[in-house]
This record gives structure tokens, sequence and C-alpha cells, in this order.
């Protein structure tokens, strides 16, 4: 039976979709299609190029997981979840190189994973809120003990992360005694799952100072509408407090904090046009005054931010956002917008919108990340091959342990050393040995399946960590596979190198039930393996 007919015997049925391709003349073709992947997608592709069928950004995207199935004769997953794309669906993409006849193909197969798709936004969401909001953030169980609590409110009010994570919010004098109760009693409405309206209140630092708040609660639902936590994100409104209070005693302190203010200010009326501004908006967009006078404002900021609830302050409400506008040389500006409402006789009749240039500061937090990054991946990785080091080998092998105690599976440690490197770095310098090490690595990645660990302890010692193995067998075939991969020549900068290995190998759990232990059993094996004129394995106690 050739390939495809047993691709009709076995994907016709399948609801997921499932294509053939044939890698042939350095190009990608369709061979096979069944006909779920046919009824969705609507579109003639066997017999064709996949350049042929597909857009141009998609082809670009499948194109380099194929090659690297086809090169690697490994099998490849990748998934899209489109996350935030309500109308584009949650995919996964299996991969599985096949060779028949001195012909390649590859097997794809794609399953929906929408469900996944929910709860990869809403965790997203809840962990960016949380994280990046400006304001004051904390979040309590049921029982009224903290899960979660972002910088701003330990910069707000005093207390640190350490001191509130795991303890009830109670033990902490956040809140006025005699504003005790009426908390209490919002907290309870909340636990029925019946929403409640922000409120300006009074709220104690760790010090003991009152600053006026306005504090918005929210019901945490689970997948059963069943409340399991609530959030309460508190603003300082102290500064508007006193600002009110100087415009009343002085219009013409108001008129200076207008004219003077370093950010951005300006008047907008009720039907968002802006009418007045400060220089330090000229100063910031590059605009002139009569350019920007007269722009509808709020049309623009529902157009870059529409899920922004600009009616806030339509309602008598002060509203924060972050907004990008581009700048007179059309530069992108970065900019934390307030919205406050121009309230006379308590009827609102615009907004001052206050705006901080933050683009510096944003461009500064990328690169802080980004430097974190790499100095985590150097952290736990080889510098050489940037395979993972000792400290991340052991990190994962204890959790392989945990893991293969709790699911009573078996694991294996393979210690490897490249056989005479010494001799290669003698011979033709050490960059022809650290190219070696770098051939020796990748060809030691070729032998094994995705999810198992390939990491390099130093100098020539290697080693590889193999989960889910049923018997002794499977680990002869790894070392066999492994021996033959690394002894073939390899072409080092116009040098024919050959370079066997020595394997030591020790399983859990029967050669040990801790890192250390399987660490030095396999050790054993390895020097076993060694003195005996090396470029083989031994498997411990066996």
């Amino acid at each position: 039976m050739n390939i495809s007919q047993q691709f009709s015997l076995f994907f016709d049925q399948m609801a997921d979709m499932v294509f053939l391709v044939e890698w042939k003349n350095n190009q990608l073709w369709y061979t096979n299609v069944n006909p779920s992947a046919q009824q969705k997608l609507g579109i003639d592709m066997v017999g064709r190029r996949l350049v042929d069928v597909l857009p141009a950004s998609v082809f670009t995207t499948l194109d380099k997981h194929y090659l690297k199935c086809i090169e690697s004769m490994h099998p490849v997953t990748y998934s899209d979840l489109n996350l935030f794309v309500s109308d584009l669906p949650a995919s996964e993409t299996s991969l599985t190189y096949i060779e028949e006849d001195g012909r390649t193909y590859v097997l794809a197969i794609t399953k929906n994973i929408n469900s996944l798709k929910k709860k990869a936004e809403d965790y997203i969401f809840l962990e960016s809120l949380v994280t990046n909001t400006v304001d004051a953030m904390l979040v309590i169980d049921t029982d009224g003990i903290v899960l979660k609590v972002n910088e701003a409110f330990a910069k707000q009010f005093g207390w640190s992360t350490s001191e509130l994570m795991g303890e009830c919010w109670e033990l902490f004098p956040i809140t006025p005694s005699e504003l005790k109760t009426q908390t209490l009693n919002t907290l309870a409405t909340l636990k029925k799952g019946q929403s409640v309206p922000s409120e300006e209140t009074v709220r104690l630092t760790k010090e003991g100072r009152s600053i006026h708040t306005s504090v918005s609660y929210s019901p945490i639902l689970n997948e059963a509408d069943q409340v399991v936590a609530i959030s309460m994100i508190y603003r300082n409104i102290q500064h508007l407090k006193e600002l009110e209070e100087k415009l009343e005693e002085s219009h013409d302190a108001y008129k200076s904090l207008f004219s003077y203010h370093k950010n951005a200010v300006c008047m907008v009326n009720e039907d968002g046009i802006i009418e007045n501004i400060n220089e330090a908006c000229v100063a910031i967009t590059g605009f002139p005054s009569e350019v920007i006078i007269g722009f509808n404002i709020v049309e623009y900021a529902k157009e870059v931010v529409p899920d922004l609830d600009l009616d806030k302050t339509k309602r008598g409400e002060i509203a924060n956002f972050e907004l990008l506008l581009p700048d007179s040389k059309g530069r992108d500006l970065c900019l934390s917008v307030t919205n406050v409402p121009i309230i006379v006789k308590g009827v609102v009749k615009g907004t001052y919108i206050i705006a901080q240039d933050i683009t510096e500061k944003r461009s500064i937090e990328k690169e802080r990340e980004k430097l974190q990054e790499q100095l985590t991946f150097q952290a736990y990785h080889d510098s050489l091959t940037e395979l993972p080091n000792r400290r991340l080998l052991e990190e994962q092998l204890d959790k392989a342990i945990h893991g293969a105690e709790k699911n009573l599976s078996m694991l294996a440690l393979f210690f490897l050393d490249c056989d005479h490197l010494k001799e290669v770095n003698d011979t033709y310098g050490h960059e022809v040995g650290d190219e070696l090490l770098i051939s020796f690595s990748k060809r030691l990645l070729m032998t094994v399946r995705e999810g198992d660990i390939v990491a390099r302890l130093g100098g020539d010692e290697f080693v590889i960590l193999l989960h889910g193995l049923e018997d002794i067998t499977q680990m002869d075939k790894v070392a066999s596979r492994i021996l033959t991969t690394l002894g073939s020549p390899y072409n080092i900068l116009g040098h024919e190198i050959h370079a066997t290995a020595s394997i030591g190998i020790s399983t859990y759990p029967a050669n040990g039930t801790t890192v250390k232990q399987l660490f030095r059993q396999a050790d054993q094996a390895l020097y076993t393996v060694k003195n005996a004129g090396r470029n083989g394995y031994r498997i411990s106690g066996v």
C-alpha cells in the first residue's frame, strides 16, 4: 500500500485538516488533502505548489516550518493562537517527515484549538492589567486573601508585595476605621456577583497618611459564573482635589497652571473639539496652535483606542489611557493621557486633556526587557553551543524526576564525551575544536525527540535527558543512533575530522532517584566506556 492509499485510509474521515506535501525540485507541492481540509478551505490544492495556492504572508510562515522539518528530518509543531483577533481561529499544526521510494514528503495535521485561545487571552489580559496599569491594584479571593498586587499599589500606599501576598487584606489599615463597615458591605455585594459603582473616598498609607482616592471594584468570575476573586483599583485623586481648591481660590492660579504646565494641556468642548492649548502642547507635538485648535481629539481617540470609554468625562469621571499620536515630523509620540471633566455648577461643560510624553520611557523599558531576556538566556545556556548549561539541566532534571515519580515513568541520563577533543585542539587549534563542538552539539540535537534535553556541561562533556522511556531496548537504540550519527566525519574549516563519542547511561529509578545519584551513576558508566577504549556506551547496572 503506497503513501497515497494510506493517506485516504487513515485521514479521509478525520475532522482535523490533513495535508500530504511532497518536496521535489526544491519546491513544496500538495499531493493529498483530506475532505475536511478541502471543505474548510474551498481551494483546489492537489497537484499545485504551496507558493501558488497560499497568500504570500501565509506561505512565508509555512515554508519556514516545512523546511525545518525536512532539513532536520524531525517532527515540527507550530501554533497560531491569533490572540485578540476575533475572526481568526486558533490552530496547532504538527509536521512529520516521511520518505518513501526515494521521495520526500511532509504530513501536516492541523487541529482547531479555539478552546485554548480564550483562556490565553484572558490570562494575558489579567496579567497585563495587574502589572502595567498605572493605578494601584489589589486582587483578593472571596476569603479576603491577597492574590495579586501591582507595583503601583506598593508605590502609592507603602506596603511591599512580599508583605501583602498571601495575607488577609483586612490586617492592613488601608481603609479608615470609620469606613470599614461600608467597604465590607461593598465586598459582600460583589461576592454575590453584583456590580457596584466606583466611589471617591479616603484611603491610608502604611504611615497613616490620608489619600483622596477613587476606588473601582470588579468581581472576577470563573467559567461557571461564580465569583472567585475581587479586584480593587485605587486611583490617587489627591492632586485633583488640591487642583479644585486652587481653582476655586483663584482663576489666575488656574491660568498659570494651564499655561506653564510641563505636559501638554488641551481644553476640549462637549463635542470633542480642542478650543485652547498651552505652549507645551505645541512644543511636544511640533504642530502650531492653528493646526491643533479645531481638531476633534475625541473622534481620533475613538479610532486608535476603540475600547476606550470616552464618555466617562461626560459622566463627570476621570479617564486615564495611553495614546499614540504622530508629531509634526511623522514620528509616533506615546502619550500618557488624563481626561479631567470641566464641571460648572454640577454640569459637565467639557474636558481638560493632560498629556505626558512618555515616548522615551517606553523605549527604555523595551530595551531593558530585551537586555533582561539576553541576560537570562546567558545565565542558563552554554556560550559556545547555546545548549542548556549545567544549571538549567539540573533544574529540568529535578522537574523531570518529580514528574516521573508522579507518572511512574522512566528517565534516562546520557553522559557523553567527545573523544580526543584535546588531540584536535593540539593538532588544528582551538578554533577548529570549538567548531567541532558546535557541529557535535547539532548532531546530538538531531538524534533526540522534541522535548528531550541536550546540554553541555563544559569542555567535551555533554548530557542528554530522555523522557518517557519504556525499557532498556529504547536506550540501546538511541545510544546506537547517537554513536552512528556522531561517528561520521566532520568537515571543519577545510579539515576532515574524525571524532567519536563515549556514552555512560543512568536510568531513573533503577540507578537513583535524585539528580546527584543519576549524575554519579552515569559518570561511572562513562568512565568504564573510556577505560574500555572509547567509542561505545554502557548502561549502568546492565
